[in-house]
């Protein structure tokens, strides 16, 4: 198969047309180099519309200026459009934190996306090829990896950036630019090992195996592909298990362990909520620990809590319902009457009767506190349970503490950390859900009742 003819074939995979483009033109990463001008001449040839996206880093002065240079002409040559970007990408990478060639990456994807909204364009071509490939696998390797990482650079990903060399070698490359007596520029950095930890792979590593075997670059990539197809078989099988996590959030224990492969198994229960393979681990080895345990990602909290692993997200958003108020220390006020949210989830139904004593019934749902109106401190307040609440429940003599009402009806910390209280001034009327207190009850000399149900 000629070159040509493997990059029509790649495009046709990712349903990608000649016909297509020329309302959606393909945009196409032009750096100047062997691998991009064979890309762009080999779209050109083939009857696709194109748009040059040219990045100058201003990294390697008059290089990288002559580079441009070199684009323009190029693309002046073959009638193609081109969009020219400078980036200060030494300062850029100083101020966050970040490699060159990470600060480099960051900066032309991120632009490569704006244009593709600007020009509606079908998809965004970039030339990696197939050396690019077993390189990007070797790396990956050297860090340590999962199946994802050996499957290496999709032809085609979410974002619409396809890779229609990816078949290809870079000898082939050359050569067929060769025969056409097509020049191209020469990045100076890619000649040095010290300026990244790719150039060691091209320059070093990936020559020293193909010493030992020719064809190594092409085998490499050629197992990534077959890893490509497991992860098809990999994903299917996860989304078996994905019911192991409930609708509260939580992986029972028990059933996690007897699954085939526990610990992979809930490393891909927990990456989408942002765990590391390393957090996955500790996790693991540490589920028959002590109660209680609690690790932490970027995005979630997860508690070892009772055979079971609690799942909360950081954070919540406010709610529009009622009289949504900010949850704080010291309380949001309650309305008289209506339904209330408050940030953190409670919802409450608040309501007033007037009642005829003799044939009113209490009720004695858990979920609904009843109380004489009259012995109330309004308005209400609601906040969370604080270290030291005591109340005094009805029914019983004294007081006790609220954490230990919370311990005895064996609440998770993530519970725990969400009980709320009503006060009626500095009293605590209600452990909501759990338990009302002594002093504000129902009795034969009340006609005016406010009931508050938890929904």
């Amino acid at each position: 198969m000629t070159l040509l003819q493997q990059i029509q074939t790649s495009l046709a995979a990712c349903d990608i047309t000649a016909e297509k483009t020329s309302s959606a033109p393909l945009a196409v990463a032009l750096s100047g180099g062997a691998d991009s001008v064979c890309l762009l001449l080999s779209l050109k040839d083939l009857g696709f519309t194109t748009h040059a996206l040219h990045c100058n880093f201003e990294l390697r002065g008059l290089e990288s200026d002559a580079d441009e240079a070199f684009c323009r002409r190029l693309c002046r040559q073959l009638e193609v459009p081109i969009s020219v970007k400078h980036f200060r990408t030494a300062s850029y990478a100083k101020r966050h934190s970040l490699s060159i060639e990470m600060a480099a990456r960051e900066l032309r994807y991120n632009w490569f996306e704006q244009q593709m909204n600007t020009l509606s364009a079908e998809a965004l071509c970039v030339a990696h090829h197939r050396d690019d490939q077993a390189e990007t696998i070797l790396l990956n390797l050297t860090r340590g990896t999962g199946i994802r990482g050996l499957c290496g650079m999709q032809q085609l990903n979410a974002k619409r950036v396809v890779r229609p060399l990816l078949h290809v070698s870079r000898s082939e490359i050359e050569a067929w630019l060769n025969e056409r007596g097509q020049t191209w520029v020469t990045d100076s950095t890619n000649l040095d090992p010290e300026a990244a930890r790719r150039n060691i792979m091209r320059l070093e590593v990936l020559p020293a195996l193909q010493r030992i075997n020719p064809t190594a670059a092409a085998n490499i990539a050629e197992s990534g592909e077959r890893m490509s197809e497991a992860l098809k078989l990999y994903e299917f099988a996860i989304s078996q298990q994905r019911a192991l996590v409930e609708h509260n959030g939580a992986i029972d224990i028990a059933a996690l362990k007897a699954s085939i492969a526990p610990c992979t198994l809930l490393y891909e229960l927990l990456r989408d909520y942002g765990f590391t393979p390393e957090q996955s681990r500790n996790i693991f080895d540490n589920l028959d620990g002590e109660p209680g345990h609690e690790w932490q990602s970027s995005e979630c909290r997860l508690l070892r809590n009772r055979g079971k692993l609690l799942l909360k997200p950081k954070g919540f958003a406010a709610n529009d319902i009622g009289n949504t108020q900010a949850d704080d220390e010291d309380g949001c006020y309650l309305p008289l009457e209506g339904l209330y949210q408050s940030r953190s989830g409670t919802r409450l139904l608040i309501r007033r009767h007037i009642i005829d004593p003799a044939t009113y019934a209490i009720p004695h749902d858990a979920s609904t506190a009843c109380f004489d109106l009259e012995k109330l401190t309004l308005p209400l307040t609601l906040r969370p349970t604080r270290e030291g609440d005591r109340f005094q429940p009805f029914g019983m003599e004294g007081t006790r503490l609220v954490s230990d009402l919370l311990t005895d009806r064996k609440l998770s910390v993530f519970e725990k950390e969400q009980q709320q209280v009503v006060c009626s001034g500095e009293k605590i009327a209600w452990v909501v859900g759990l338990r009302v207190a002594a002093g504000f009850e129902v009795d034969e000399h009340t006609r005016h009742v406010m009931t508050l149900t938890c929904l």
